[in-house]
């Protein structure tokens, strides 16, 4: 009787254990959950365009140029004009323009989703933290040929609604991972749902907050080995 005890004993372990392998392995924030719940999860990947928009300070601001570098790293940087630490010369804001695919959700265009933001740094100077920003298109044209147009993106990177924030990380060559804000979560969410053909984007903005003189950090862009993603963990309902 007692073997058939242990062996009832070892059989429901075994239970347990199989149970335990189907819960999501590296799920952000290690949430946890229930055995009777299927989370998904997808990727939002950044294979539209990546570069940075930079802000060259003149004495007064009619003299102010603006330029932008589409398919090189994202930068974020700051220098000093020079003999005035009071004026930008050139300030870096990095952009990412990721493709969100269509996902079946509880709750649809309402629905709720725990994202995770995916970067790797390949160099830096100093000490750079990461302001992440949401941004929306201001009138400007794409591509932005003139000055009017870098300028209205570069400030709508820089103005743009905070959805994460990271430490200066001193290693390189190296990825590193932030989650997202609810509010954009939110976002992606219905992105999701209004897009279902995989057509919808979510627009980054990469920034550095302070101005430390001769500051800046690299991450790769899409079109680098090891882009940028972001993963989305999902309830299908199912």
């Amino acid at each position: 009787m007692n073997r058939y005890k242990f062996l009832l004993g070892v059989l429901a372990l075994a239970v347990t254990m199989l149970v335990g392998c189907n819960q999501p392995i590296g799920s952000p924030n290690n949430d946890v959950y229930a055995a009777t719940r299927h989370p998904e999860s997808c990727y939002v990947t950044a294979n539209i365009q990546s570069g940075h928009f930079d802000w060259f300070q003149g004495e007064q601001s009619i003299q102010d140029t603006f330029s932008w570098f589409s398919g090189s790293p994202i930068r974020r940087a700051y220098n000093c004009y020079p003999r005035d630490p009071d004026r930008a010369w050139p300030r870096k804001n990095g952009y990412c323009i990721f493709t969100v695919p269509h996902f079946t959700t509880v709750g649809g265009g309402q629905a709720t989703c725990v994202c995770t933001l995916y970067y790797y740094q390949i160099s830096h100077s100093g000490s750079a933290s990461l302001s992440v920003t949401s941004w929306s298109q201001t009138g400007a044209s794409w591509p932005p040929a003139s000055q009017q147009d870098r300028s209205s993106y570069y400030w709508a990177i820089a103005n743009g609604v905070v959805i994460a924030t990271d430490n200066a990380h001193a290693t390189d060559s190296c990825w590193y991972k932030i989650p997202l804000s609810t509010a954009a979560c939110a976002a992606i969410a219905e992105t999701s749902f209004v897009y279902q053909d995989g057509d919808g984007l979510f627009r980054t903005g990469w920034v550095y907050p302070d101005s430390v003189d001769g500051t800046f950090t690299d991450v790769t862009g899409y079109d680098y080995n090891h882009p940028p993603f972001i993963r989305v963990w999902y309830d299908d309902g199912q």
